[in-house]
């Protein structure tokens, strides 16, 4: 009897654990939880459908700037790239959600902007100029109506009644939009501005002592900044690290002679040229090697895809981002950066790590930097950015913007500094 006893109440415990992880499976198919953006916190690894494109990790994706803004008051994170991976998963789910339902763009005014950058909303800063296709992209996948032009700078907004608008610049012309999408406030954005701890973050443009100074749309953050300082590198030092890059760009390795300063390798008629100072170029010949399709976001996707296999596996504590994608003529022109700790690299006289040109779907040629970095342990105290604002001398030519960056000339210590742009 004591055993038929036991096996009872072991059924029992069985059947209410059942029910339990019933009624949490059910729980998590309802839009509020689904919507809202918790199942991505709470499950394991990285969150689906953010930070990952076609397998490969979307370094490339991450804003380097955030601010949510609510019912008195906004909270804003830069150059903290910790906490710019912690708040942005559900924050990009819900961005992608607003790329893939958008409908029909129209041109809104600066004054309008503005007026929605001071209302309830998510601002993303993606530092460089992000075609809004291959945005979608990285985020959510293709939605029905494909948006035109970049964008650096795009916010998700309250509109009329219950409706979530999302709102750009547009990266060159500085025009802005704004277009309807299937997102409501109460599912969808009060779920994620609600309960935010606001640190005071603003805008130059709110700001009467600093509108005059800044680009308007300068994020400013307040306290200190204590950037800290890297040790550079050039990774490429043995045939171990080369061979290692050729096998990731699926380059033969058997097929190769010197050149001055440095190495030929030779691939069918393809040519890539290894620098004894880090620099690697290739020149197609045929074109079948590195093929591109779906447009301007295939080929952003291509191209970057390329640029995380090989800089980005060995430029150590930076990350890579996207600079630019222009077309000009028939040849389709994309450049990465790298970013240390959310500050911009300035790398020689380009500026840029990664130059790829594209014609007729297909990677033409490609000029890759090779650098590492690695924090030393060292930083430098800088000043606030209103008290820097009112201190540095290349102001005085007119409003721009005031940003941390580092300046890479082949050195081996980098330290970070305030940079007007």
């Amino acid at each position: 009897m004591r055993i038929d006893r036991r096996w009872i109440e072991w059924g029992k415990d069985a059947l209410i654990l059942l029910l339990t992880l019933s009624a949490a499976y059910l729980l998590s198919m309802t839009p509020l939880v689904r919507d809202s953006g918790l199942s991505d916190l709470l499950s394991p690894g990285a969150s689906p459908g953010v930070g990952t494109a076609g397998g490969e990790p979307a370094a490339a994706m991450l804003p380097s700037r955030l601010a949510i803004c609510a019912e008195g008051g906004r909270f804003g994170v830069q150059y903290d790239e910790a906490r710019l991976e912690e708040c942005f998963p559900p924050l990009g789910a819900l961005l992608g959600d607003a790329l893939a339902s958008a409908g029909g763009a129209r041109a809104m005014s600066e004054s309008e902007w503005q007026r929605c950058l001071g209302s309830k909303g998510v601002y993303f800063d993606f530092e460089g100029e992000v075609p809004l296709t291959a945005l979608e992209r990285w985020l959510q996948g293709t939605g029905a109506e494909l948006l035109d032009g970049s964008a650096r700078r795009v916010l998700l907004c309250a509109g009329e009644q219950d409706q979530v608008l999302l709102c750009w610049q547009e990266a060159g012309s500085g025009r802005f939009f704004a277009s309807p999408t299937a997102l409501t406030q109460s599912l969808h954005l009060d779920p994620v501005v609600e309960g935010v701890d606001f640190n005071g973050a603003y805008f130059a443009f709110e700001n009467e002592g600093l509108s005059d100074l800044l680009e308007p749309y300068t994020l400013i953050t307040e306290g200190e900044h204590g950037g800290a300082q890297y040790a550079a590198s050039m990774p490429l030092a043995g045939e171990s690290e080369v061979w290692a890059v050729l096998e990731a760009m699926s380059f033969s390795t058997q097929n190769h002679a010197p050149v001055s300063g440095g190495e030929v390798y030779l691939d069918g008629s393809d040519r890539l040229v290894v620098s004894d100072n880090g620099t690697v170029t290739y020149r197609a010949a045929q074109g079948e090697k590195y093929p591109v399709g779906d447009g301007l976001a295939g080929a952003v996707d291509t191209t970057r895809a390329l640029a995380e296999r090989t800089l980005g596996a060995l430029c150590g504590e930076a990350r890579l981002y996207l600079m630019s994608a222009r077309e000009t003529g028939e040849t389709l022109c994309v450049r990465f950066g790298y970013l240390l700790g959310g500050g911009a690299v300035r790398l020689g006289a380009d500026g840029w790590a990664a130059e790829f040109l594209v014609q007729d779907e297909h990677v033409a040629q490609f000029t890759l930097h090779f650098r590492s970095y690695a924090a030393n342990g060292e930083h430098t105290l800088l000043l606030p950015i209103d008290k820097a604002a009112v201190m540095l001398p290349d102001l005085t030519d007119g409003r721009q913007e005031l940003a941390i960056q580092y300046w890479d000339g082949g050195g081996t210590l980098l330290s970070p500094e305030w940079v007007a742009s």
